[in-house]
């Protein structure tokens, strides 16, 4: 909500401003480029600087604007890796930035845990020079795709409302109308060992939210589906009640 992003930024006076703009987590949204012309304007008029998280960007079937491009690097630091990606025991990632930026940066890195394995480095550099990633990332947003049309028609027959179909990536955005608030949802079906990710996980005061996330690859079972349609039974009844 970027008129809320205006009042924060005017009563808070922030210096960096953290965001995903493609295949966002958890909603898998991906940033217009009308909000990402008002954020760069916004991170002008307030002075703050923009942390552009885009550890999901290979699992992006197609060509979004990044922030960092629209910007050319003036008020934004672009983040990248490959943990998401690849392994998330190959804690190997990237910045692009200002050279001023990279420099102090990489003074904070030495101080603190000195330099990232040289043997992750360099398993990563050899998949990436021989080819081995392009088509291990063509597979797994090929099978990503498959999962994730399987896993929205069962959220939609088990009566479940999509925020949007994401282009790519791992997470969807589901509430049912019948369950105002996601926690208590996810608590009934606890009791029946289905683990779910309320939205209010994802707000930072853990406000109340309808809205779950499910990760598509975790997603394709039929035990959660049968649950999805009992909850959701349950939910209208209840909500018939009230």
């Amino acid at each position: 909500d970027l008129a809320i992003a205006e009042r924060l930024a005017q009563e808070a006076r922030p210096k960096a401003f953290f965001t995903q703009s493609v295949l966002h987590n958890p909603t898998g949204t991906n940033l217009t480029p009308a909000a990402a012309f008002r954020i760069l304007q916004l991170a002008e008029r307030h002075g703050f600087i923009v942390v552009e998280d885009d550890v999901a960007s290979d699992f992006d079937p197609g060509r979004a604007a990044r922030l960092a491009t629209l910007d050319q690097l003036e008020r934004v630091l672009y983040l990248g890796s490959f943990s998401k990606t690849l392994s998330a025991s190959l804690r190997v990632g990237f910045l692009v930035g200002k050279r001023e930026w990279i420099e102090e940066l990489t003074d904070i890195k030495l101080l603190s845990d000195i330099t990232t394995s040289e043997f992750a480095e360099r398993v990563v550099h050899r998949l990436l020079t021989e080819g081995h990633y392009r088509r291990h990332m063509q597979r797994m947003r090929e099978r990503l795709a498959r999962s994730r049309d399987r896993v929205l028609r069962r959220m939609e027959h088990a009566g479940m409302e999509v925020l949007c179909e994401p282009a790519g990536g791992l997470f969807i955005w589901v509430r049912h109308p019948a369950w105002d608030n996601a926690v208590e949802l996810a608590n009934r079906a606890a009791r029946d060992g289905v683990f779910l990710a309320p939205g209010s996980s994802f707000r930072p005061y853990l406000e109340a939210s309808p809205w779950l996330r499910f990760n598509i690859a975790r997603s394709d079972t039929p035990k959660l589906f049968e649950s999805l349609a009992r909850y959701a039974e349950e939910g209208s009844l209840r909500a018939a009640v009230v």
